[in-house]
């Protein structure tokens, strides 16, 4: 491959002799190209439409390429699928642009290999799959399980050793759950047994009070203990006279 084809580096002199409103499409079809000096990219497809402004150059237009990439589970090497979408103003003359991957050099050429390149990279998938149903790598041996499956018995003995102490875990914590809803119903009866005890003595006593009163009411009026005070003063003046 010429390491020089550069086919995002476009002359666009004869745009900028141009009034405003005049416009060339342009069609993408490489096997691969290098972008920057780092990313190779493969199957780059795609069209764009750039259209002269009184600012510069407006690029519309959509891209796809195949960018080399891991698989998150498997760790295989594969060509990820990446597409873009590009709607913007390059400005000319170059000394009024505000950001330098969006303007038209001195020379009338337009590099869209550095926009391009950062749009690929953010438009990446942040988690990499070579297919969707990968079933990535035996945790045991590190076999490839989307070409041969593996079985490891100290694998199932140390599952089975697992779920018995996640059962037992879960045995105990109901045991306490059951332990502790249990509590409460004690501690209720107890109350009422202190609140029966309290009643008890109050009950007693309106008791003995509504028989004295029924007492003193048989009695004329007066209770006997008074009877018993009158009937004492009464035999001490006898005696006296």
């Amino acid at each position: 491959m010429n390491i020089h084809y550069r086919p995002l580096r476009l002359n666009v002199g004869f745009l900028l002799s141009q009034t405003a409103g005049y416009g060339r499409h342009f069609d993408f079809h490489e096997e691969s190209i290098t972008l920057g000096s780092d990313i190779c990219v493969e199957a780059f497809n795609g069209h764009l439409q750039l259209n002269r402004t009184p600012q510069g150059i407006v690029a519309l237009g959509n891209l796809s390429a195949q960018l080399p990439a891991e698989c998150a589970r498997c760790l295989k090497a594969f060509s990820a699928p990446v597409s873009i979408h590009i709607e913007d103003l390059f400005v000319y003359p170059p000394q009024n642009a505000t950001d330098p991957l969006l303007l038209v050099g001195e020379d009338a050429h337009l590099n869209l290999e550095p926009l391009v390149r950062e749009y690929l990279l953010v438009n990446q998938p942040t988690r990499l799959l070579c297919r969707p149903d990968c079933k990535g790598l035996c945790p045991i041996c590190g076999n490839d399980l989307n070409e041969k499956q593996c079985y490891h018995p100290e694998e199932s003995e140390v599952q089975g050793i697992t779920t018995s102490g996640l059962i037992l875990s879960a045995q105990k914590k109901s045991k306490k759950a059951d332990a502790t809803e249990k509590r409460p119903a004690k501690t209720e009866s107890k109350n009422k047994k202190k609140a029966a005890h309290a009643k008890a003595p109050a009950a007693a006593r309106i008791s003995k009070n509504q028989s004295a009163k029924k007492t003193v009411r048989k009695s004329g009026g007066k209770s006997p203990a008074a009877k018993k005070t009158a009937g004492g003063a009464a035999k001490k003046t006898s005696k006296k006279k």
